[in-house]
């Protein structure tokens, strides 16, 4: 895999990766209804060009017009591959309506193409109100990255009610490659679209990636990262949107990230990982706040959660998850979680709810109704492998496990603490080894 783990890095930062001014582009058709171009590839691919020479501009495109594009236009961008319509050089704004989209033709014989590149000196590519489809990015380098857009190094992609979907890239980003440059999606749709690698939806390759009011659904990865990968120092703050039903045969159903991720008001639901991770697989660092991450699946360890950096989670739900171990949760760095909920999560052999091998903490958090369901399985609400657990102002309470531990399980030299924690009414037992976790009783 490309990606590192990361640790670290200041929030602030996100704002000096890419200059973060926007481009104001002058209109080339201020009347907008009566200056919209004819409905066909020819006049799109030539309104382009005029206004990449006229350094910018607004191009308003035909409504309930579907401007299929049957040829490569060039291979003349950075990335190497080809593209349906010119590279995007100047700051230029696509404005469709009702019933618009910009598709790669489905004739048979068509060559694979993906639909836009954005590049320098001065590309910054908007995308209003349209549907961007079946581009197809084609090889095994750069030119098979980003099946609808390629974004390069310093530029920017904004999507305004812009659905993105059934694109293909033969290696990263089934929609979208950001290589170190600015997107932002905004009440926006990137779905149903396919990565030979890594990121179903997006692959956010050392730059920033905005989502508000937006869903990412419903992608799919032949290695990691169903719906979204981000990069070691990658930046993703996602708002008020959802990634969900989401599949990686690898690792990261929904959200691969090795950089920073801020996640608010949004959730993870419904997502499955052949391996690790099937909700988020988090390598950097990782604040979820106000959010949910539930219905998530994954073949290994980690059915919602499998993080391995700093991961702090607040007023959030991690529920209905399952895996082999840590249905919930499966922690080998820090996790700090705070009135949250986990619930109802399953683990096949240890921690239904949270599976920790270093630094846990739970304060005001709701630990129930988990379990673990094979032979021998321990540990239904927490299963503390090494390290420390510690439970402060939490319940621990309805948790099953079938041999033992179905409150909490402590591996001998491990620990795990209570502060003004509960543990009661777990089956078939509170805590186990019988003893160990000083202030459990039964």
């Amino acid at each position: 895999m490309r990606i590192v783990a990361s640790a670290g890095g200041a929030v602030a930062l996100a704002l000096a990766v890419v200059p973060m001014t926007p481009v104001q582009a002058a209109s080339l058709n201020p009347d907008h209804e009566n200056n919209r171009i004819a409905c066909n590839a020819g006049a799109l691919t030539d309104a382009i060009s005029d206004a990449n020479g006229k350094g910018g501009g607004t191009i308003e495109l035909a409504r309930d017009c579907r401007y299929l594009l049957g040829a490569i236009d060039n291979n003349s961008g950075p990335s190497g591959g080809p593209n349906g319509v010119p590279v995007i050089t100047t700051p230029i704004t696509l404005h469709g309506g009702k019933g618009t989209s910009i598709e790669r033709s489905s004739t048979p014989g068509t060559p694979e193409f993906r639909i836009f590149e954005v590049a320098a000196p001065a590309g910054f590519l908007t995308l209003d109100d349209l549907t961007v489809r079946n581009g197809h990015a084609d090889g095994d380098g750069a030119d098979g990255d980003g099946g609808a857009v390629f974004v390069n190094e310093g530029r920017t992609l904004l999507l305004r009610s812009v659905t993105l979907t059934h694109n293909v890239a033969d290696r990263h980003g089934g929609a979208v490659n950001n290589d170190r440059g600015r997107v932002i999606v905004r009440s926006s749709k990137v779905d149903r679209n396919v990565a030979g690698r890594d990121g179903g939806g997006i692959d956010n390759d050392e730059g920033v990636l905005t989502i508000d009011s937006s869903t990412v659904d419903r992608n799919t990865a032949g290695e990691d990262g169903g719906g979204i990968v981000l990069s070691d120092d990658a930046y993703l703050t996602l708002t008020k949107s959802s990634v969900d039903r989401n599949a990686a045969v690898g690792n990261a159903g929904g959200i691969q990230s090795a950089g920073h991720l801020f996640l608010r008001s949004s959730h993870v639901d419904r997502n499955t990982a052949g391996e690790e991770g099937g909700g988020m697989v988090t390598n950097g660092t990782a604040v979820i706040d106000s959010g949910s991450v539930v219905g998530n699946t994954a073949g290994t360890d980690g059915g919602g959660i499998r993080n391995s950096s700093v991961l702090t989670i607040g007023h959030s739900s991690v529920n209905a998850n399952s895996a082999q171990r840590g249905g919930g949760i499966h922690n080998t760095n820090k996790v700090w979680i705070g009135r949250s909920v986990l619930k109802d999560n399953l683990a096949a052999t240890q921690g239904g709810g949270l599976w920790n091998d270093d630094e846990a903490t739970a304060e005001s958090t709701d630990i129930t109704g988990n379990r673990t369901s094979g032979p021998g399985s321990q540990g239904g609400g927490v299963f503390n492998n090494s390290g420390n657990t510690v439970l402060t102002d939490t319940t621990v309470a309805r948790n099953e496990a079938v041999m033992e531990g179905g409150g909490v399980f402590e591996v001998p030299g491990s620990e795990v603490t209570l502060v003004r924690t509960r543990v009661k009414d777990n089956e078939p037992d509170n805590c186990r080894p019988a003893g160990a976790v000083s202030g459990c009783v039964g």
